[in-house]
């Protein structure tokens, strides 16, 4: 057996290695820090490059240098804009990256200096001075948050001066670039005597399911708006949208939705209240979805790369962009006629607004009772009643009658087959409903008759 002085020698023994260790980590963590970073920037160019194959579009990213020392890097590194460059007339964003690492990760600050077009944009209308800042940190936990800081500033356009207020950009994604968190927030701008806009902000919280398919909620808010016209005064409070994503693995569904809210909005004397409105289109046939997006941006990137060549050369361009839209229009119908199966629900809900003269609400509702064809939905046009076989139809809608001067044509039948008008009078408002039944559409409880 040890004494007990052997075993506090070797309990020290254990201490002092374990210390030691411990020391040595923290001295080589900057250096493993560094190159995780490496790792991680290698692979987010990976994934950004494969999301611009996968979309059509020519954009690529490229890492120009990395030079990585012991506790510190840098980076120079690309967006090629491709076609894009058309549009803005700058054919690549060059970034230089200098990073510290750490002991739990690495800081980064980027900078713009090398791109001549930014570098003149700073002479010609900020005196030289850089408002803009742009910081990436990197975590061990696989994890990059990016923020973009934008001070205040004045331009002078022509006559007119715009004053900017500070804004900032804070984003969070994992490598891979599978879940997306992102706030962005701006205390907004002003151009004396005309138009200024209050605080403005953004957020999303997105999970990337596939390239064309993410689940979660995206929202944006203004504070207020406020126009001065020669004819009367704009202003808007408070305009808030809600829009949310889902997917339904098990079904190989999505649902998308959004909610509208609007404080107030006043024109001149009139102001308009408490607006608000639901949209939303369920049970969307994934697979349809991602076929029509392939179609849509490969459109599109094809289109952009036409306007950059006719910057070059013009002779029959036009003909050939007009042949290919064509193309393009053809293979979008009939991706579009995919997503015609059976569930597909178009809705609107909780219409509301508030007037001086009463308040408007109302709802709506359309379901694909079946799958269908185009085809099958053309006969519609020459016997109405076909459509209630294949759809399910409900709405309501009320409105003050005082907002309506002439309600003659609203109450009064201006179709064959109707017994009432699309809307009847019910105390102080006009209402209109509409239900399909047993093959029949119901107009304000009466039976709409086709022959």
């Amino acid at each position: 057996m040890l004494s007990n002085s052997q075993e506090g020698v070797g309990m020290k023994k254990i201490m002092v290695g374990f210390v030691a260790l411990l020391v040595v980590a923290g001295v080589c963590a900057p250096f493993i820090n560094g190159l995780v970073m490496e790792k991680m920037v290698t692979q987010s160019q990976d994934d950004l490059n494969k999301m611009y194959v996968d979309t059509g579009s020519d954009m690529a990213v490229e890492v120009i240098k990395y030079d990585r020392k012991f506790s510190s890097s840098e980076i120079e590194w690309k967006i090629k804009l491709g076609s894009l460059a058309a549009i803005y007339g700058v054919d690549e964003i060059i970034f230089v990256d200098r990073a510290d690492h750490g002991f739990t990760g690495v800081v980064s600050k980027t900078s713009l200096e090398k791109n001549r077009w930014f570098v003149d944009l700073l002479d010609d209308k900020f005196d030289g001075k850089n408002p803009l800042t742009i910081t990436t940190t990197y975590r061990l936990g696989r994890k990059i948050e990016s923020v973009i800081d934008i001070g205040s500033f004045t331009l002078q356009l022509g006559n007119e001066s715009v004053a900017s207020l500070p804004g900032r950009i804070v984003s969070e994604y994992d490598v891979g670039l599978t879940h997306w968190i992102s706030e962005a927030t701006w205390a907004g701008f002003s151009v004396p005597g005309k138009v200024s806009m209050g605080g403005f902000s953004l957020g999303c919280d997105l999970e990337k399911i596939s390239t064309y398919i993410w689940d979660g909620d995206l929202s944006y808010e203004i504070k207020d708006i406020k126009v001065e016209g020669k004819k009367g005064n704009f202003e808007l409070v408070n305009f808030a949208v809600q829009y949310t994503l889902g997917y339904d693995k098990n079904k190989n569904m999505l649902s998308m939705g959004g909610e509208i809210e609007i404080a107030s909005i006043a024109v001149a004397n009139q102001k308009v209240k408490d607006a608000v409105i639901k949209l939303a289109i369920n049970n969307i046939d994934a697979q349809s979805y991602e076929e029509f997006m392939k179609i849509y941006t490969q459109t599109i990137a094809s289109t952009l790369d036409d306007i950059s060549l006719k910057k070059e050369s013009s002779e029959g361009m036009d003909e050939a962009l007009k042949q290919e839209m064509a193309t393009a229009g053809i293979q979008m119908m009939a991706a579009c006629e995919k997503f015609l199966k059976k569930g597909l629900e178009l809705k609107i809900s909780d219409l509301h607004v508030q007037l001086p003269e009463g308040r408007i609400s109302g709802n709506a509702g359309l379901i694909l009772n079946k799958d269908v064809t185009f085809a099958q939905l053309a006969p519609i046009v020459i016997q109405p009643n076909l459509a209630f076989d294949i759809f399910s139809l409900q709405s309501d809608f009320s409105i003050p009658a005082e907002l309506i001067s002439d309600k003659s044509k609203l109450v009064s039948p201006v179709f064959p087959g109707m017994q009432t008008g699309l809307f009847v009078i019910d105390g102080e408002n006009l209402v209109h409903r509409t239900q399909t039944k047993n093959g029949k559409l119901l107009l304000n409880g009466n039976e709409m008759l086709f022959h």
